[in-house]
Order: structure tokens, then sequence, then C-alpha cells
């Protein structure tokens, strides 16, 4: 039998009826990264950028904000995992 590799996420469904919040957090250089949280615990921590690399986050909250609410939408339309492409990065703004 192989090891998996992948982080294993729970299905979306699960999270049909669950309170979604985000918080954003300090991160590198002073940017901003966010916490997306499902009943209070963190279901996602991201202290960087998604979908680019480096370790720095967004420059400002309001971006960072952007970003956890698009995860929060996209876990409510069942992708798990919510991924983020640098074209979603782009048409919110945040690059």
């Amino acid at each position: 039998m192989a090891p998996k590799s992948e982080v294993q996420f729970p299905a979306a469904s699960q999270f049909a009826n669950t309170q979604l919040t985000y918080k954003i957090i300090p991160a590198a250089n002073n940017t901003f990264g966010y916490d997306v949280l499902a009943s209070g615990k963190i279901l996602i921590h991201q202290p960087s950028k998604p979908g680019l690399p480096g370790n720095e986050g967004f420059k400002t909250k309001a971006a960072a904000e952007k970003v956890a609410k698009l995860i929060i939408t996209k876990i409510k339309n069942g992708e798990m995992p919510p991924s983020v492409t640098p074209e979603e990065l782009k048409k919110l703004n945040v690059l």
C-alpha cells in the first residue's frame, strides 16, 4: 500500500450547517494572512498568499479579508480543498 502524501480534507458537505468565519493574522514582513474557522476551530491556516511562491502574505488586511471570504464561499459551494488561482487573486485586486 503506497503512503498518502496529500493532505486529507474533510468532505465539503460536512460544513453545510457549520458556521464558517475568518480571522486576519499577522504574516512575514509586516504582511497579513488569514485563518478560516469552522465552529471556532481552525480549518485553514494561510499565512502566505495562496497559489503563489514565497512566504509573504498580503500587503493589507483588506486584501487578506477578500481572499478569506472567497475561500469561505468556495467551501459553502462544496469545493474542498478550496484552492485559489493567481487569476482569481488578480480579479480580486489583491496582488
